[in-house]
């Protein structure tokens, strides 16, 4: 059951930027969506309807224009640099198309890179978290591997655990199967579906692809910078 308390709440967000000649380009015009914990939201959209700026509004790297983001408790208009930087580095895991693996280094050393800017005993017990999370998505005789020496899908599993070794609370997939093919796209995604509900994370995943967003429980559609929920035929 979704928790009672939004981890995302957005009412009627826009998003403009100024052109070099000094037009407003409207992305998002009124964008209104409610994430709870353990809430799986898939959002599709063609290239250049906003995807990527809704994107960096949820992840607290960009604040709307106009209209309310809050992220639990928080106003993210009125949260300083600093805070957002620590909410996001701390409770948002991001997952993207691009693997962005660290190379000339392992996978328990990729996936433990986010704990170095952890405190305490995450900190000290950072590689002990990182295999764990590895042997969770199915790599625990992979610690060692290089990403070259590592299948696209396993690469992406590697990206998967590295967006969940400190438990956030949402996880950002930013067009997660997009280098994969079919198969192992939909197996990556069941996977990451399955561990972000195991830990009851929200999963949002951000997607061109009609039979990924079909994976969510709950699907909108993103266009003329709102969403509009989509029916079961994905229409």
């Amino acid at each position: 059951m979704l928790g009672v308390t939004p981890l995302l709440e957005l009412s009627e967000v826009t998003r403009t930027v100024k052109l070099p000649d000094d037009q407003d380009l409207h992305i998002l015009t009124g964008v209104s969506l409610s994430v709870h914990p353990g809430d799986h939201v898939g959002i599709i959209g063609r290239s250049g309807t906003g995807k990527s700026t809704l994107l960096n509004l949820l992840g607290l790297l960009d604040r709307p224009t106009t209209g309310t983001l809050r992220w639990a408790e928080h106003d993210v208009r009125r949260l300083s640099q600093r805070v957002a930087a620590r909410i996001r580095g701390r409770d948002v895991g991001f997952v993207f198309q691009q693997f962005n693996l660290l190379p000339g280094r392992t996978a328990l050393e990729n996936v433990a890179a986010p704990l170095m800017y952890a405190t305490g005993k995450e900190f000290w017990n950072r590689n002990r978290l990182a295999a764990r999370m590895l042997e969770r998505v199915g790599l625990g005789e992979r610690l060692n591997s290089m990403p070259e020496k590592l299948s696209g899908g396993e690469q992406q599993r590697v990206a998967i655990a590295r967006a969940l070794v400190r438990g956030p609370k949402v996880v950002l997939a930013d067009e997660p199967t997009g280098a994969l093919d079919v198969e192992t796209g939909t197996s990556v995604m069941n996977l990451l579906d399955g561990v972000t509900h195991e830990t009851g994370a929200a999963l949002i995943t951000i997607t061109h692809d009609i039979n990924i967003a079909q994976m969510a429980r709950r699907r909108f559609r993103l266009t003329g910078g709102r969403l509009v929920a989509l029916r079961e035929d994905g229409e």
